[in-house]
């Protein structure tokens, strides 16, 4: 039988020699062809042969024992420098070794045990990691399926609220269409009532003047008779040259021109009252009223930003956090996470003041002052109003006294960029507080200060 190359510096276990025409065993043992012993009595046939490994006694078939196994690729299960099977790792240097490298001086003094037994620990951390991935992506998939789910109900919302419009906007053109009609049939309706009433008043009056211009004919003929038959029947031409007054009828009569004035009065606002449906239409439609939060990174460290980012509370020990170009030094303020470079914006805050506290809400360009000394003007890129338990003013410059019957608790913001505008108002009542004008440039942002312990603002919505 074919037989292994002699491997010069390499020792037979069995018969502690060097080895000659080496074989492996499948337990990893190294031996001279000759040292493996062949059992008498189990009397197989050559190519069934069993040779017992003198070390460990494990039985093994003469082909699988005896016959080298052609190398396969480098790297993968022999050893690129013996050729011979990888049966060890060596944990020290994280090696795969073979026999040979395993006898060898590198790896004598380090831990080296079977594939087998090493490769357990390994096994047994990526099976603890499939454990722990399998969960996450359990867990992700379960969390996919919820916003799946979320992402169908919104979707069913979304395709209902166009319903809804539809609806809505099919309603209010049946209903302008129905009161088109009818306003044009009683306009068209008075028209023929002042078309027959001309045409009566005209035939009234063409009769009066065929009349009278019989009149001035004959009495013209009368004229022209001498004067022995006009004297003649002096009394009859008197009685009939008597003037009879002719009364004459209105154009249109009194009813009809009260109905036309009636209908006149109810027409002229019109045009005004659709102008104005249609501009408080738009003014709903393109208001934002969305979710506004805070913006951690720009608040204050005498400022403590809730979890949620819904409320913000001011504490006399400054806080470590982390230095950024946004956050505010010289003032207890915060912006608010979302920019506005276009449209109108609404949100509400909460005021809860404490003895002697103030706030201040309103909004900020992207621009203002952050780590100096800001003051709360409007020139300064600051538009909002200050409230504390004794007054409120407008950050104009000079400020504006604002008397107020109370302070408000809960202020409102209405935000219309294009117009300039921005209105503070109480958001119980609705009532104003003070309107900027301003020409905004690049972005504006919702802006909130608080100072004394125990005050905080809270965002609604």
């Amino acid at each position: 039988m074919p037989s292994t190359p002699s491997h010069e510096g390499a020792s037979c276990p069995a018969c502690k020699g060097s080895l000659e025409h080496a074989v492996t065993a499948t337990c990893g043992h190294t031996f001279c062809r000759l040292c493996l012993a062949l059992p008498s009595q189990m009397g197989a046939q050559p190519s069934g042969r069993v040779l017992l490994c003198p070390l460990c006694k494990e039985k093994e078939r003469a082909e699988t024992v005896m016959v080298p196994v052609p190398l396969g690729p480098l790297g993968e299960t022999y050893c690129e420098e013996h050729g011979e099977k990888i049966y060890f790792f060596c944990e020290n240097d994280a090696e795969l070794l073979c026999v040979f490298c395993r006898e060898g001086p590198s790896h004598q003094a380090h831990s080296v045990g079977f594939l087998d037994e090493a490769i357990q620990p390994y096994r047994d951390r990526l099976r603890s990691r499939l454990e722990a991935l399998s969960v996450e992506r359990d867990e992700i998939e379960d969390k996919k399926s919820r916003e799946d789910q979320k992402l169908h109900v919104l979707l069913t919302q979304i395709e209902s609220k166009k319903q809804q419009v539809e609806a809505a906007f099919e309603r209010l053109q049946q209903e302008l269409g129905e009161q088109q009609c009818l306003l044009l049939a009683r306009l068209r309706e008075l028209e023929r009532q002042i078309w027959k009433e001309r045409d009566e008043y005209i035939s009234t009056v063409s009769e009066e003047v065929a009349r009278l211009g019989a009149q001035v004919k004959e009495l013209e003929e009368k004229c022209q008779q001498p004067a022995s038959e006009l004297l003649q029947d002096v009394r009859v031409n008197q009685s009939r040259g008597e003037m009879k007054t002719f009364v004459s009828p209105e154009a249109i009569s009194p009813d009809l021109v009260k109905e036309i004035r009636d209908l006149h009065r109810k027409i002229l606002p019109l045009p005004e009252m659709m102008r104005t449906f249609s501009e408080n239409l738009v003014h709903h439609l393109e208001t934002d009223s969305g979710v506004v939060t805070l913006d951690p990174q720009t608040a204050s460290r005498s400022l403590v930003v809730s979890e949620d980012r819904k409320s913000v509370r001011y504490t006399r020990q400054k806080q470590n956090l982390r230095d950024s170009p946004l956050r505010f030094e010289g003032l207890p303020a915060v912006l608010g996470s979302r920019g506005f470079s276009f449209g109108r914006h609404r949100w509400q805050v909460e005021v809860q003041l404490s003895d002697g506290g103030g706030c201040t809400v309103g909004v900020a360009r992207e621009e203002v002052r952050r780590k100096a000394e800001l003051g709360l003007r409007a020139e300064e890129g600051i538009w909002a109003v200050i409230l504390s338990h004794q007054q409120c003013w407008a950050s104009t410059s000079p400020g504006t006294d604002l008397p107020l019957s109370e302070i408000p608790r809960s202020v409102g913001v209405a935000l219309d960029y294009e117009a300039g505008r921005v209105t503070l108002l109480n958001a119980e009542t609705q009532a104003p507080i003070f309107t900027f004008t301003a020409s905004f440039s690049g972005k504006v942002f919702p802006f909130f200060a608080v100072w004394k312990k125990g005050s905080c603002l809270t965002l609604k919505g």
